[in-house]
């Protein structure tokens, strides 16, 4: 299984999950957002998960197709 597939996984069950604690699923994607750039910046440093979030958000809008390069 490849990390992109584990996580995948982990987010659909948060997601599915998340009406019983009276969230969104736009609300716990956002909370994941939020705990995920705090682990990597704590595990990665800072400078990576800056990198790694303004790499993602100049592809947000879908202009530069990146998914191929995601192992499935």
């Amino acid at each position: 299984m490849s990390k992109y597939t584990l996580v995948k996984e982990c987010i659909a069950a948060a997601v599915s999950g998340g009406p019983a604690h009276h969230a969104t699923e736009a609300e716990v994607l956002e909370a994941l957002i939020v705990q995920a750039v705090a682990d990597l910046a704590r595990c990665a440093g800072p400078a990576r998960a800056a990198d790694a979030l303004r790499y993602e958000l100049a592809n947000v809008g879908g202009d530069v197709d990146t998914v191929f390069l995601r192992s499935r």
